[in-house]
Order: structure tokens, then sequence, then C-alpha cells
């Protein structure tokens, strides 16, 4: 009876063993995972949506934005929050065009501290339909707008762990009401 019983506690430790190894197997695997993840990360797309809201008679937050920036609020994908602020831009006539070429320089800051991604941009501004040509008073939010850009990164500019990063991409945003929205899509190598 003993000798059964030494058995069984015996079964029962190696049982416990091979547990014990497979669980520590699966975490290497998915921690070996987690380092190529990690190493994949200098040449990872660049993606992102952000919202900035135009408060007109009304509040409105684009917090953590300062109130004084035209800065959004948004998710940049595998760094989290974040907020996109224009630092720079201008508009010009197109000739024989309802549209505006623009040029803009944008700063893409991760709540996380991570750093920041400053963004080049370049393209035009359209308002559909001709809807830039109404009579609307001067306190109308105006019609629907369109930024058509592509943008490259200033790796230069940028810091942290942006600091010396290159790509680019395209850049979508639309304006409706006292809402606009921006798309951000394209390449990130990280230094």
């Amino acid at each position: 009876m003993i000798s059964r019983l030494k058995i069984a506690l015996t079964n029962r430790r190696v049982q416990f063993l091979r547990g014990v190894i497979v669980s520590l197997a699966c975490g290497m695997v998915l921690a070996f995972a987690g380092f190529a993840l990690a190493a994949q990360q200098s040449g990872r797309g660049l993606r992102g949506t952000f919202k900035v809201h135009f408060p007109k008679g009304h509040p409105a937050s684009n917090a953590p934005c300062p109130p004084d920036q035209f800065c959004g609020v948004g998710r940049l994908l595998g760094f989290g929050k974040a907020t996109i602020t224009i630092t720079d831009e201008t508009f010009d006539e197109i000739s024989g065009s309802p549209c505006f070429a623009v040029t803009r320089e944008e700063v893409i800051a991760p709540t996380s501290g991570v750093g920041t991604l400053v963004i080049d941009s370049t393209g035009s501004f359209c308002r559909p339909g001709r809807s830039g040509d109404s009579h609307a008073s001067p306190s109308s939010y105006g019609g629907p707008g369109r930024w058509d850009l592509t943008y490259t990164v200033d790796g230069a500019g940028s810091s942290g762990g942006f600091a010396g990063a290159a790509g680019s991409g395209t850049e979508r945003a639309s304006s409706n009401g006292g809402v606009g929205v921006w798309h951000i899509r394209g390449s990130l190598s990280l230094n």
C-alpha cells in the first residue's frame, strides 16, 4: 500500500512538473514573439486616426490638447492614444480652381511620452461641389472641406523614440460642420 502511495505521489509530481515545463515553454515562445515584434518595429507602417472639434457657441474638448492649439486627439497604431497638432500651415490659391495648395507641418505625440513625430505634408484643400464659393455668413462653419496630402517624416525634427525616423505616406482629412477627422497612412522606420 505504501509503495502504491509513493507511485501515486510520484505521478502527481511528474504531472505537475510537466505542467510547469509546458507553461515555461509557452512563456518563452510568447517572449520570443514579443522580441521579434519589437525588432520589426523599425520597419512598421504608420497608421493613425485623429478627431478635432471646432467649438462655436458651445464647449467642446480636444483634451489633452492645449486650448490655444489646432490639435486633434486619436490613436496611433502601436503607440496608443496620441495627439496631432498643426504647427505651421499655408494655403495658396490654385489658378482656375476653387481648391488651395496646402503645406503643413504637424507634430504627432503619443500620450505615453515616447517622443514626438514630425511630419511635413503637401497637397490640396477643396470644398466639394464648389461649396467654398457659397455666400455663407462669417459665423457659419462653412461647407465640408477635404485635404488630400502626402507627407514625409522629419526625423531631425522628431524627438525621443522617433528621433532620426524616416517614412512617407498619405494624409486624408475632412471637416464637416464642427468636426474634423485626420487619417494618416504610410511607412515608418525607427532607428
